[in-house]
């Protein structure tokens, strides 16, 4: 039924009920009974609360006792009739707990790019309300729900209110709890149609039986039901990102298409079998061949193992090592419930506590962001939260949503974050994308650091970031979109302390009043005249409104600024002086660096040393020849391959390991980039570049540059090295014969199109030998370019150009190709670079300190009584102390800012004279200085340190450079290291 039918036009839109930011609750949909074909969809949306000890969700009862009231052990002194007390305690809370259990399923689907178009009805008392979904979950709905039985489902697009950040950043936090406690995950993989059917039909019936695997994978016989199964692999759902975590927290799964359905474990064997089978022998691809339907399509399952169904049955196997929880018996769902009970009894008097996740990540959170390319997420961000919760060092957390049931949670990630195995990783829709960026690129460097240091910096050149998003996220709602409904039933925050400085300066100016939380979120006292006093004046409570307080500062802005000055021999005095007045630079300054958000640019561009996705080595595309989509090639594989615990295909940089206190991130973003200083020395030079490889061909340009001439001779050891990457099958070392299988590929293949048709070897050359080194050459040479350097090494390189600079970047693995660029006016870009880090680190600093204020406010172990009895003297100390602190240090940003306009105006007047004649050179930054006694080499990196900057291109080969020999040839130059700035 669409949103617009006359039937349910008059309804009125539903809306949300906050949770309680300091429960652990979610709400749960009771989806009404109905048939296929009925057009109408009812549901009711009920809140349910996780126990805090056992995490089971359970009913809320309204007035009673926290369920936590009895503590295990609390007081225990050790004795054994002691324990048995609280073991029977414990076990009578979990028989209460496990009482109110509540069942549920959760549904997993691809939200798809339709409209809310479609509408589901929502109960709420007598009232009836419509809420707007897309047809996808229209259609999940009506074929999930059951005739004459409800149904309860946790679906992501009804039971989180989408509008609020806060709600969605607190639920992204719960996502491991909510899908490993559901009773069983429902994959909505879309409407069926003719090879959904076969191929569930398929898998039923002949690929489950193993016994006759072999005669299916050889017969022409079942090509169309390979087919058909391939087609159900590339349904949307397999390509979104959410889904990795959905399928490996589950404890159970049925695929759902139309009205058909097969268990997941089934489906993940099939799809096992399949991948195995083809990528071991390409037999299945050799049954298309002699099925006329299919044979004009060459290698028709190629590079199915990089499908997004493939890389989700083999990741989830291996996400976790399983120990089976006693929430989840050994025997079937018939077992007996006395088995049951036992077991989880025994679970209790072992750990007192039953553990949601009985089982252990193994997998690190740089290998899930960096091997899942093939995965989308319609939200950039979500390219990175959507696998915390299933990686074995990180664990979402989104702070601010954090309440006061979660305050032992929130102190130890906040301050044993150090000792923690799983780091706590911020959840913030509202953050930009490039600081989201920033943070994993930090975080995978100093989790592999403490490992494998020589590696840390590998993530630099393993393709993972989607494009920026333009504008803010699409999680968070448009502010003109609020409705005053909503604002209304908000009501006031909780929070009724003073006004949060984490509004920084902008706040402070008064810019938009009505950009402002709420009035409760200032402070709720001033400093008034008082005849009853001694002094004449006292704190009294504050009533205005946010606006009337802005347009007082703004007067007392105009007006005079208040200052204090010493009366007598120790005290001080505040009077105001009306002839001070702000300097032009202070206005310069908020209009720079603290500009409206509505001016900010809607696409804020990544720096250099993000790689994209779109440099990943496989996509999706459309094939000739075929209706449905199909696995291809985009680039070449990463020389620095997938991130593996002691192992690394390249050794470029020896025993050289990264400093992580001289590894830096500066943001500018006044100045446009996002800076990122490493160590590194320069190896070598690009001088001639070549047309990079397209299909995979070898270029006929390439066989001059490697100097290959008489084509009857075999190839240069150094050319058909640098084709392969002095590497074989598996990154272990060449075999021979890819010398010979080289020279068989240029006479076969031929270079009468400008370039050797390597595909057409693979497709139609007899040769396996000459086929499989094709394929090597595919994963190493595909879109890069060849280029000889100044010491007439051979190298490969994705977007290379002459004169680029080849360096050796401590704690990479691998040779990168950095492209240098001078600064134009280098001692004023030095001065307003440094500004400009001085207002970040003040808004960092702020940031920081407001965090810490706000955490002991608000975990501040006092009791109610104590609260009660707290006197207003001392608060109106604590809040006059507070206030001071601020008007401090608002004054020293003042005094600084007046010091960098004097500075500034100095260094435009310096400006010609630095492009003209020699150079002034400017403050070397932070962890740029040279070693004593470096001679020629120490003038020669003061030259390039400040005043000049470089381009991440990448990751290249370079022959006879990538197993330490560069440390030997940096050793005899006696080159030093130098402090590179990368944007």
């Amino acid at each position: 039924l669409r949103i617009d039918h006359e039937d349910i036009r008059d309804f009125p839109d539903y809306t949300y009920d906050p949770l309680p930011p300091d429960k652990k609750r979610i709400r749960l949909m009771k989806l009404y009974s109905g048939e296929v074909w009925g057009t109408k969809i009812y549901c009711e949306l009920v809140e349910v609360e996780y126990d805090k000890k056992f995490h089971i969700p359970t009913e809320i009862k309204e007035g009673e006792a926290d369920n936590d009231a009895i503590r295990f052990l609390k007081g225990n002194d050790g004795k054994e009739e002691k324990q048995k007390e609280d073991f029977d305690k414990l076990v009578k809370e979990w028989e209460n707990v496990d009482g109110r259990k509540i069942q549920y399923e959760a549904l997993s689907w691809s939200w798809g790019e339709g409209e809310e178009v479609y509408a589901i009805l929502i109960k709420k008392g007598n009232d009836t309300f419509k809420k707007p979904v897309r047809k996808a979950l229209a259609l999940a709905l009506k074929y999930l729900r059951r005739p004459g039985k409800p149904r309860t489902l946790w679906i992501d697009a009804i039971c989180i209110n989408q509008n609020s950040p806060g709600e969605r950043n607190h639920q992204v936090q719960m996502m491991s709890r909510i899908y490993t406690r559901a009773r069983q995950v429902c994959i909505w993989l879309g409407e069926a149609d003719e090879d959904s059917e076969i191929a569930i039909k398929f898998i039923k019936e002949e690929i489950m039986e193993l016994k006759n695997f072999d005669r299916i994978s050889s017969n022409e016989r079942y090509s169309q039901k390979w087919q058909a199964l391939m087609s159900l692999m590339q349904r949307d759902w397999f390509f979104r990102r959410w889904v990795v975590q959905e399928i490996a927290l589950a404890g159970a799964a049925t695929v759902y298409c139309g009205p058909h359905s097969i268990p997941w474990k089934s489906f993940a064997v099939a799809v096992e079998l399949f991948v195995e089978v083809e990528t071991a022998t390409h037999r299945l691809s050799e049954v298309m061949k002699r099925d006329e339907k299919f044979r004009h399509v060459p290698n028709y399952f190629e590079y199915v193992s990089e499908l997004g169904a493939s890389l989700l049955v083999q990741a989830t196997g291996k996400v976790f090592r399983v120990n089976r929880s006693p929430m989840r018996p050994e025997s079937d769902s018939s077992a007996r419930k006395k088995t049951e009970k036992r077991q989880i009894l025994d679970r209790l008097r072992e750990t007192q506590t039953i553990d949601p996740l009985e089982r252990r990540s193994l997998l690190s959170l740089e290998f899930l962001i960096s091997t899942m390319f093939i995965f989308q997420a319609s939200e950039p961000r979500d390219v990175v939260y959507s696998l915390l919760a299933i990686a074995r060092d990180a664990a979402p957390f989104a702070p601010a949503q954090l309440g006061q049931d979660d305050q032992k949670l929130y102190l130890v990630m906040t301050l044993l974050d150090r000792f923690l195995a799983e780091k706590p990783f911020t959840v913030d829709y509202s953050r930009p994308f490039s600081d989201i960026c920033r943070d994993f690129v930090e975080f995978s460097i100093k989790q592999t650091h403490k490992a494998n240091p020589q590696q840390a910096l590998d993530i630099l050149c393993r393709p993972w970031a989607p494009d920026p998003p333009k504008g803010m996220s699409i999680r968070l709602q448009n502010k003109d979109r609020i409705k005053k409904t909503d604002e209304k039933r908000l009501g006031p925050p909780r929070r009724k302390w003073k006004r949060r400085l984490d509004r920084r300066v902008e706040e402070y100016q008064g810019t938009n009043s009505d950009d402002f939380e709420d009035v409760n979120c200032r402070a709720r006292f001033k400093y008034a005249p008082d005849p009853q006093v001694a002094d004449g004046k006292a704190w009294e409570v504050d009533n205005r409104e946010t606006a009337a307080y802005f347009a007082e500062v703004t007067k007392k802005e105009n007006s005079g600024w208040p200052v204090w000055r010493k009366r007598g021999d120790a005290e001080l005095e505040m009077y105001s002086d009306s002839s001070w007045k702000p300097s032009p630079g202070w206005e310069w300054i908020k209009f720079r660096y603290f500009p409206n958000p509505n001016t900010i640019p809607d696409v804020e561009p990544l720096p250099s040393w993000v790689a994209r996705a779109s440099q990943a080595p496989f996509m999706l595309d459309h094939a000739p020849g075929m209706e449905m989509r199909k696995t291809s090639r985009a680039n070449a594989e990463p020389l620095v391959g997938a991130p593996q615990d002691g192992r690394r295909n390249y050794n470029a940089a020896g025993p050289e390991k990264l400093d992580l206190d001289r590894l830096i991130f500066k943001k500018r973003p006044v100045l446009g980039h996002y800076s990122l200083f490493v160590e590194g020395f320069e190896l070598d030079e690009v001088t001639d570049v070549v047309d990079a490889s397209q299909l995979g061909g070898i270029p006929k340009a390439w066989l001059e540059l490697g100097g290959w001439v008489d084509f009857d001779q075999d190839p240069p050891d150094d050319f058909w090295r640098t084709i392969v990457a002095d590497r074989g099958r598996d990154n272990r070392n060449p075999p021979y014969y890819y010398a010979r299988a080289c020279k068989e590929s240029v006479h076969k293949g031929g270079t009468m199109g400008g370039s050797v048709n390597t595909m057409a070897l693979i497709n139609n050359e007899q040769s396996s030998i000459v086929a499989e080194f094709c394929r090597r050459v595919h994963a190493v040479i595909w879109n890069r370019s060849l280029f000889r350097t100044k010491d007439k090494r051979l190298g490969l390189a994705q977007n290379v150009k002459a004169g680029d600079k080849v360096f050796i970047l401590k704690g990479c693995t691998v040779p990168v190709v950095l492209s240098k660029n001078k600064k134009s006016s280098p001692r004023l870009e030095v001065e307003l670079e440094q500004e400009e880090d001085r207002i970040e680190l003040l808004k960092a600093l702020i940031r920081k300190a407001m965090f810490r204020r706000e955490r002991k406010f608000k975990y501040k172990a006092v009791s109610k009584d104590a609260q009660d009895a707290d006197t207003k003297a001392a608060a109106e100390q604590k809040l006059q102390k507070s206030m001071s602190r601020r008007d401090n240090a608002f004054q020293r940003l003042k005094n600084d800012v007046e010091e960098e306009m004097r500075n500034e105006d100095a260094a435009k007047e310096k400006a010609a004279d630095v492009v003209d004649d020699t150079p002034l050179l400017p403050r070397t930054p932070p962890g740029s200085e040279t070693k004593k006694g470096a001679g020629k080499h120490s003038e020669k990196e003061k030259d390039k340190g400040p005043q000049c900057w470089y381009q991440f291109k990448g990751e290249c080969y370079l022959h006879g450079m990538m197993d330490g020999e560069a440390m030997r040839k940096k050793f005899n130059d006696q080159t030093e290291y130098q402090t590179l700035e990368l944007r």
